[in-house]
């Protein structure tokens, strides 16, 4: 290969080696060279184990889609010979056997009068992974959303983390109104006789995995059961229902109160990774959401029988009105919920207890009950939900409940009802939406949100006839600020870099995080006149490129002890897709976008691209 290269050998060679990707080049099928970077993927092996061999020889047998390795590698070679480029998804097998997943790019180039691949690899396994919790967080949120029973959202939470991990058995154990003892909330994986059993123990330290967690407060990992003195009295059970290692977590409240663990069991010893770790913290976070939803409804429920007595000491506020819609009569709740008094209110107009968006509301509701124009029983009743003033300042939110009142000729003499208060219900409904539809590390809109935007943004182009633009951007030189100092710095940098990219777009612009340390970005209403529209995206790009080069400055603490102060430096690939009202789906503007972003990848990295396609 060395005869055959360029004048500019030399330099050709060390950005080779320099590459913190893997690069390798295919030649008739086999590989005649790669980087430091490939052989260190691959486990260290030494080059001339790779050198003169098929991508086949370094594959499992079959790829995760049932193709044989060895014909799908030749059919990858041949479409990537004949469209000049071609991306697609690769196992491989490191020497010690392990798999892990790559993403290649193959690109034709010429050296020397001959055709050879340029090739390149990118380790997407912990992307895929996070896609994949991603998705099962998504299904659990929509569960909370969709009013689902306790019992059906804590199974679906257990059954979707063993869907993620096979080797997994999980379990959601609640603690009894005592505070004594953990009672099965969903174990379906683990026999029952074991999961009776756990019942009948008071929790405390020593008490297995999570009995001391539940008593504790703190995780608890035990790699071997058979060796820890945790479970010592409980050794004989665990070998007959065939675990070995047992990871609990305490499920907290929103003040911190324990409200049962969930746990990981193996069948085998078993040590956690980083990322199981940090599996069990955000699957006990989403049970902690669904326990609380629950215990929430259930005093809500409590609430709805005591307001049915309809006494004076009632936790929700009695109202009447006259025909004017004047306060003739408010029970005392009201001074305690919102600090009036009884004569600060009555003779007043309803529309005072209510802020802005509550009046409009209101307004809406009788607009629409005039024009039903009916006197049946389904039609007078009314319910709705409005933020309500209070005394101080501040605002709550209240459900109301009204009837009018009839005279004997049917004319309304005025309207009777009942206020509650829910304010703590439409916050768990906000966080519950926020969960949905946005970044818990980042608050920037996921994916889920993102194409919802794009879809917003693709249908005000068709309307207003100008441009918007979709930007793809992925970080250079991340993963060794990960490797160096773990994910708290670099969950930092992503929390530094989603504000600088917020700061450097419009209001009306989307900033989404895609996914690790991918981005997107949505231009919306750029100019009616396309070469004007790139100019102001590529502004745009420009000041997103400078403003995520600049130094970051991030500061972690060291054993959890001293505060260090860590400067790195990051820059940014950026792929621009300009359109307008054209039908395509946001999936093709994203995969054009994401497809540009490797060019400028492959370019040198902290470059700009323009995807120059026809849209």
């Amino acid at each position: 290969m060395t005869t055959s290269l360029p004048a500019n050998a030399e330099l050709y060679r060390h950005a080779f080696e320099g590459m913190c990707d893997p690069v390798l080049l295919l030649k008739d099928g086999r590989f005649v060279d790669c980087n430091a970077a490939t052989l260190s993927m691959l486990g260290g092996i030494a080059k001339p184990e790779l050198v003169n061999h098929t991508p086949g020889d370094i594959s499992p047998e079959y790829q995760p889609d049932g193709r044989a390795s060895a014909e799908k590698a030749d059919a990858m070679i041949a479409t990537a010979m004949s469209d000049g480029f071609h991306r697609f998804e690769w196992m491989h097998a490191r020497a010690d056997g392990s798999e892990f997943l790559v993403e290649i790019s193959l690109t034709p180039i010429t050296v020397g009068g001959e055709v050879i691949l340029l090739t390149l690899w990118r380790d997407i396994t912990g992307r895929k992974q996070a896609e994949r919790f991603e998705q099962f967080r998504s299904r659990v949120l929509e569960l909370l959303a969709g009013d689902q029973l306790l019992p059906v959202i804590l199974e679906a939470i257990v059954l979707g983390v063993e869907q993620l991990d096979s080797a997994m058995l999980c379990t959601i154990l609640l603690l009894d109104k005592g505070g004594k003892h953990l009672k099965t909330g969903a174990a379906p994986s683990l026999p029952d006789f074991y999961n009776r059993a756990i019942e009948t123990v008071e929790i405390g330290i020593g008490v297995g995995s999570c009995g001391t967690a539940a008593y504790t407060g703190e995780r608890v990992v035990v790699d071997d059961i058979a060796t820890h003195p945790y479970w010592a009295p409980f050794k004989e059970l665990a070998a007959k229902a065939r675990v070995g290692a047992c990871w609990s977590q305490p499920i907290r409240n929103s003040t911190g109160q324990v409200l049962g663990t969930f746990a990981i069991y193996h069948h085998a010893a078993h040590t956690p990774k980083e990322s199981d770790l940090q599996l069990i913290e955000h699957t006990a976070h989403l049970a902690s959401i669904a326990i609380e939803r629950s215990v929430a409804a259930e005093k809500l429920r409590d609430s709805e029988a005591h307001y049915r007595l309809l006494t004076e000491d009632a936790l929700d506020v009695i109202w009447k009105t006259d025909s004017e819609l004047r306060m003739t009569y408010i029970s005392p709740a009201d001074e305690r919920l919102r600090g009036y008094k009884a004569d600060e209110v009555v003779g007043h107009h309803v529309f005072e207890l209510f802020t802005d968006e509550g009046v409009a509301t209101v307004k809406e509701i009788m607009r629409q009950r005039k024009a039903i124009g009916s006197q049946s029983t389904q039609a007078d009743f009314i319910n709705f939900e409005a933020q309500h003033r209070c005394k101080d300042g501040s605002v709550i939110w209240g459900e109301v409940f009204s009837t009018p009142m009839f005279d004997e000729q049917g004319a309304i003499t005025g309207y009777h009802g009942i206020t509650r208060e829910i304010s703590k219900r439409k916050q768990m409904e906000e966080q519950v939406r926020l969960l949905a539809f946005h970044d818990s590390l980042t608050n920037l809109p996921n994916r889920r949100l993102l194409y919802d935007r794009l879809k917003q943004s693709m249908a005000s182009s068709k309307r207003s006839g100008r441009y918007n633009a979709v930007m793809f951007l992925d970080l250079d030189n991340f993963k060794p600020l990960n490797d160096a100092h773990g994910h708290e710095a670099g969950d930092l940098l992503l929390i530094i870099a989603a504000d600088r990219l917020k700061r450097s777009v419009r209001e009306i612009d989307t900033v989404a995080r895609f996914g690790g340390d991918e981005f997107v970005v949505v231009l919306n209403e750029l100019d009616v006149d396309k070469t004007a529209s790139t100019a102001l995206a590529g502004t745009v790009a420009e000041k997103i490129r400078t403003a995520l080069s600049a130094p970051y400055l991030l500061t972690i603490s060291k054993d959890g002890k001293t505060d260090i102060v860590i400067e790195h430096r990051c820059t940014v690939s950026i792929g621009v897709v300009v359109f307008i009202n054209h039908e395509v789906s946001q999936d093709d503007i994203l995969k054009w976008a994401d497809a540009t972003m490797y060019m400028a990848k492959e370019g040198g990295r902290n470059l700009i691209r323009f995807h120059e396609g026809h849209i």
